[in-house]
Parts: C-alpha cells; sequence; structure tokens
C-alpha cells in the first residue's frame, strides 16, 4: 500500500488544481499526473480513487479516470440539495449555542467568488452540531466549485450579493440569510443550463 503521505499529499493538490481549472475536463493520464507531482502512479492512483468517491472525477468507458462535468441534470440536482442542507444547517446553527462568525473565528476569504462562496457555506456547515450534514455541504460545495466559477458571467452583481450575505453571517442574521442564500439558489437554478454550457465551453469540449 501506497505511503498515506504521499496519496494525501496526491489528493489534496490534484483536488487543488481540479477545482482552479488547472486540470481541465477531460481524461487523465496517471503516469503524466505521477510526473507532474513527482510521486510513483500508486499514490495518485489512490488519489483518484478518492476524489472518484466525491465525484471530482470518473471512470470513463476506454478513457480511465477523467475530470467530471456536471450535465444540467446534475447541476440541478445539486444546487437543489445545497439550498436545503444550508437552509437546514442554518436552523440548526440558529438552535446552537455554538459561536459562528466574530473576532475569535473570522471567516478565511481569498479575494474570489467561487472561492469566497464556498467559505461562506463551509462556515455556515461547520457552525452547526451534526457532522454528517457538515461533511455533506462540503462535498457539495467542492462538486460545484467548478459552476461557481461561471456564475459572476451569468449573474450581475454576483460580488455584491456575495458580499450581503457574508455581512449577514457576520452579524449573525440567520433569519434574512436563509432567505437571501434560498433566492441565490433559485436564480441558479433558472440558469442551470446557461451553467452547464459554460461549464462545457470552459474545458474544451463545445
Amino acid at each position: 500500500m501506497a505511503d498515506t503521505s504521499a496519496w494525501e499529499r496526491a489528493y489534496q493538490r490534484l483536488k487543488s488544481d481540479i477545482l482552479s481549472g488547472s486540470i481541465p475536463i477531460g481524461p487523465l493520464d496517471i503516469r503524466i499526473l505521477g510526473d507532474r507531482l513527482r510521486m510513483s502512479v500508486t499514490p495518485v492512483r489512490e488519489a483518484l480513487a478518492r476524489l472518484h468517491a466525491e465525484r471530482l472525477v470518473r471512470l470513463a468507458p476506454h478513457q480511465g479516470y477523467v475530470v467530471a462535468t456536471a450535465s444540467a441534470r446534475r447541476l440541478e440536482h445539486l444546487y437543489e440539495l445545497s439550498s436545503a442542507l444550508v437552509h437546514l444547517s442554518l436552523e440548526r446553527a440558529s438552535r446552537s449555542r455554538r459561536p459562528t462568525t466574530g473576532p475569535g473565528r473570522p471567516l478565511l476569504l481569498a479575494g474570489s467568488y467561487a472561492s469566497d462562496l464556498t467559505a461562506l457555506l463551509g462556515d455556515i456547515a461547520a457552525a452547526q452540531p451534526n457532522g454528517a450534514l457538515a461533511e455533506s455541504i462540503l462535498s457539495l460545495n467542492d462538486q460545484l466549485y467548478a459552476a461557481r466559477r461561471y456564475e459572476p458571467q451569468l449573474f450581475t452583481g454576483a460580488d455584491q450579493e456575495l458580499a450581503g450575505l457574508i455581512t449577514l453571517w457576520a452579524n449573525q442574521n440567520a433569519g434574512d440569510l436563509r432567505l437571501r442564500l434560498r433566492d441565490h439558489h433559485r436564480t441558479r437554478l433558472v440558469r442551470v443550463d446557461a451553467i452547464a454550457r459554460l461549464l462545457v465551453e470552459g474545458s474544451g469540449e463545445a
């Protein structure tokens, strides 16, 4: 079995590169990835198996592992599920006595729309006491990250909308935040075909 630290490093690097778009949608050559990461194919293969479980890559006939493309139908399901789970998480957080955000636990922002929206929803997930629910939201965050990179192209004022959501969370205004996030997801569902098309065009598969 591969050294745990080696496959963990491979997993973290490949996941980061897939989410950032450094590895485009399409087939993955395990040997080339091994050369890129300067490690043997065994930890790379184990890392890809984990990414497959997270649905960031898939197994395609005669191609092996490929970076997953989200179809419009699948994106619709992901947005719907994310909306429902984040709404539930906010309800639980508002009932919990655990701290949310504030000076003792600032929200770490990267300055990009997709990263900061992912950070916000991840922080919401972490604030409620159900660990399984938090893990589900984090998994959905990963699966929707690529789509979120294209949202600002379709939704005027997406950055300003996100700034408002972050402010509501920082002020622990869970009620208004639930309503605003529900509207946020509804607008994405209306344009899910356009988001899916941008994903395919961005991958060079159009």
